[in-house]
């Protein structure tokens, strides 16, 4: 690795070269084995109910309904912290490693047809200890509106239409 020049040139010592920001869910490895299962079974049950959200969210005919933002944060190398999110008009769902090395769920609801449903999964399948409701983004269609205009296009799709 290159070293840096220091900033002052009376200074005879380098500076120590930047390392690239760990991912925490790599850190989380060496998390004990319980937390660990708890955090396997945490990243498969995103993957199981995402298949159930888009199914449901498949059922919609409106296409600006059915147009989602799906983030992988494991190859985003800007979030340290985040792992999945699954972004719709009236849902969020996001999953995170914290600093503590441990796997939580986020979600928010804004006039969700499906809330209830949802409601049932999150209810047999995650445990208040590390799924938590919020109300994070106030004006939920804003902040929507933002996520899409920022997304790159890879990450937007719009869920072919399934009639019931």
């Amino acid at each position: 690795m290159k070293l840096f020049e220091a900033a002052d040139s009376k200074n005879e010592q380098q500076n120590e070269p930047q390392l690239p920001a760990l991912k925490n869910h790599k850190l989380a490895r060496r998390a004990f084995p319980r937390e660990k299962s708890i955090n396997e079974g945490i990243e498969y049950m995103y993957h199981d109910l995402l298949k159930r959200f888009k199914r449901m969210y498949s059922t919609l005919p409106n296409v600006s309904d059915r147009t989602v933002v799906e983030i992988n944060g494991k190859i985003d190398p800007y979030d340290p912290e985040g792992l999945y999110t699954f972004i719709t008009p009236y849902f969020y769902y996001h999953v995170r490693c914290s600093y503590l090395e441990k796997y939580e769920v986020f979600y928010q609801f804004h006039n969700c047809p499906f809330e209830a449903e949802i409601r049932g999964w999150f209810k047999r399948v995650h445990s208040p200890m590390w799924a938590f409701e919020i109300k994070r983004h106030q004006d939920f269609p804003k902040f929507y509106q933002g996520v899409l205009a920022y997304q790159p296009k890879e990450r937007i799709h719009i869920l072919e239409y399934v009639t019931v």
